[in-house]
């Protein structure tokens, strides 16, 4: 089957968890013997590379800031989400009807919500699975009092508004709109006709699994990961570094926080004091990076789905502390054995503590939590028939 992906970012660098994903969804389709074309953005600086094993056909276009502003405007005064005027262009809806007329896919693949304005101008909606992910609608209500860039906090406030709707209404229009957690696929579900509920299919995150040497952990390193455009991780390493870190150093003044993903804005720069707290940006190699850390915490108190973040951490064994938030939607976790589930900033600096000053306890929880991503997040398992309609 021929399957054209449509992406609002060039996928490498893997910067991000969206990216993660449609990286090893494309993989796992690559996999099953389907020819893979894709057409994406490309943002300044970037270049089309590391796609050669990946697509049979890769088609990129710059993406003007002027025009997503202006677009961005036009959607909004129509009542759509930003989110979808941000990423649209007519060249690239120029160059995505070049490539039907060219290629005459079989299967369409809407990298987010974004992507759809294209799809739908060219009447490819029944051939059309739609990567939604998350419901942004249940991320956006949870983001009043959020920490981080402050135009970041006005968007969502706007698009908040919005995104409901919309979500709702791809839903019943789409055939297949993908969610990484049932926990937001019920969410949803509770605002939708039974006859709509049957286009939610749930295929949730995975991680890579290769054969580890024993670990070797820094009791006084503590991590934090994420993408750092994003306002749930930014309201997340703040909280952290401004409320639990403190105490943590108190305790044990040797301890270091590094805070690890690409484009962190001002508000969460202006933490690092190179000398107990640091804000890497971007990492090219993220697994090395991480090697020696003794946690890794996900205060997370926005989000929705399943968070990369969490299996990646254990998938290098690496134990967890987390929020309940973002804990519900994996439901093999099991506080206390392999991860710890906190609320409150004392919690979390207990929990923290407990894992750098007892080697036997961090050894066991990321042993299990190992053992967990090993036996239930694997990518080939969690992604299988995500390319068959209903």
């Amino acid at each position: 089957m021929k399957i054209c992906i449509l992406t609002p970012r060039f996928s490498f660098p893997e910067s991000g968890g969206d990216l993660l994903r449609i990286n090893h969804v494309v993989r796992y389709l690559k996999s099953q013997g389907h020819h893979l074309i894709l057409i994406s953005y490309l943002e300044k600086g970037q270049t089309p590379t590391i796609t050669e094993d990946l697509y049979d056909r890769v088609y990129t276009i710059r993406r003007s800031r002027i025009s997503s502003l202006l677009q961005s405007a036009r959607f909004l005064l129509s009542g759509k989400p930003i989110q979808c005027g941000y990423y649209y262009s007519r060249r690239f809806q120029k160059l995505f009807h070049q490539v039907i007329q060219k290629e005459q896919p079989d299967l369409y693949v809407s990298h987010l919500m974004r992507m759809l304005p294209f799809i739908e101008n060219e009447g490819k909606v029944g051939q059309t699975i739609v990567e939604m992910t998350d419901a942004l609608s249940k991320t956006y209500q949870l983001s009043s009092n959020a920490r981080g860039s402050w135009l970041k906090r006005v968007m969502y406030d706007i698009e908040k508004r919005i995104i409901g709707p919309y979500e709702l209404s791809v839903i019943k229009k789409y055939p297949k709109v993908v969610l990484v957690s049932q926990s937001d696929a019920d969410y949803l579900s509770k605002q939708l006709n039974p006859s709509d509920r049957i286009h939610l299919t749930v295929h949730t995150n995975g991680v890579n699994l290769s054969p580890r040497p024993s670990k070797v952990y820094d009791c006084n390193k503590i991590c934090f990961i994420g993408n750092m455009v994003s306002l749930p991780n930014q309201d997340a390493a703040i909280f952290f570094a401004q409320n639990v870190f403190p105490l943590i150093h108190r305790a044990n003044p040797d301890a270091r926080f590094y805070i690890v993903g690409n484009n962190p804005p001002s508000s969460v720069r202006s933490l690092a004091d190179d000398k107990r707290i640091f804000v890497t940006g971007f990492i090219e190699d993220m697994d090395g990076f991480i090697a020696d850390m003794c946690v890794a915490v996900a205060p997370v108190n926005i989000a929705a789905g399943i968070q990369n973040k969490v299996l990646v951490a254990m998938a290098s064994k690496i134990p967890v502390v987390l929020s309940s938030l973002i804990a519900k939607p994996i439901s093999e976790l099991k506080p206390g054995e392999n991860c710890f589930v906190c609320d409150t900033p004392q919690s979390y600096a207990d929990s923290c503590l407990h894992l750098m000053n007892d080697s036997q306890l961090r050894n066991q929880m990321a042993e299990k939590g190992y053992d967990m991503v090993k036996q239930y997040y694997v990518w080939s398992a969690k992604l299988k028939g995500y390319e068959l309609l209903p």
